[in-house]
């Protein structure tokens, strides 16, 4: 529909009304472009990383404002994985008896070996330790090769904190299986 022009028949209305509707149109394509630009920078937090920094681990920060107070609390965690578990070849285990039957403690070792446990010490005897069944005890950090292991030792085998003071002939062992009498 167009507009009619004025008694003068000039055709300024026309060309006026054409003029103010592509003003009108530009003016409303740059509007969804800033409200574009807006939302993105609302919705993107800047980290290119895909919840990783870099290592290995992700980092996770919060930022909680506190009342209508201008207090702002943050708080970072960093998860505890930032280092890969050992493979079964790679961890250091040493297999103690504990008071099982002479040569327990050697045949639990090689049969962890065919585990894939390899790296191991001279599986040897706990002197004065009597405990019924079995148990594997790893150092600090090793929470992963120690659930691992222990299945590898057998199903329900429990894993205990690292004895204080430290199994005989442990200083270099990662972790150490003892073999306690059967039941």
């Amino acid at each position: 529909m167009s507009r009619q022009t004025g008694a003068r028949g000039n055709g300024n209305t026309v060309a006026r009304g054409a003029s103010f509707a592509a003003a009108k149109g530009a003016g409303l394509i740059a509007l969804a472009v800033i409200i574009g630009v807006v939302l993105l920078n609302v919705v993107d937090d800047g980290d290119t990383n895909q919840g990783s920094n870099g290592s290995g681990s992700s980092s996770e920060t919060t930022t909680t404002a506190a009342g209508a107070s201008d207090t702002t609390e943050a708080t970072t965690e960093t998860t505890a994985d930032s280092v890969p578990a050992k493979t079964p070849a790679e961890l250091s285990v040493l297999v103690l008896n504990g008071g099982a039957p002479q040569g327990s403690a050697k045949e639990m070792s090689d049969n962890l070996k065919l585990s894939g446990y390899t790296n191991q010490l001279q599986a040897a005897d706990w002197a004065g330790r009597q405990q019924a069944g079995n148990v594997v005890m790893c150092k600090a950090g090793l929470d992963q090769e120690a659930a691992a292991l222990a299945t590898a030792v057998g199903e329900g085998t429990p894993v205990e904190a690292f004895a204080d003071p430290a199994p005989p002939g442990s200083e270099t062992a990662d972790c150490v299986v003892v073999v306690g009498t059967p039941g």
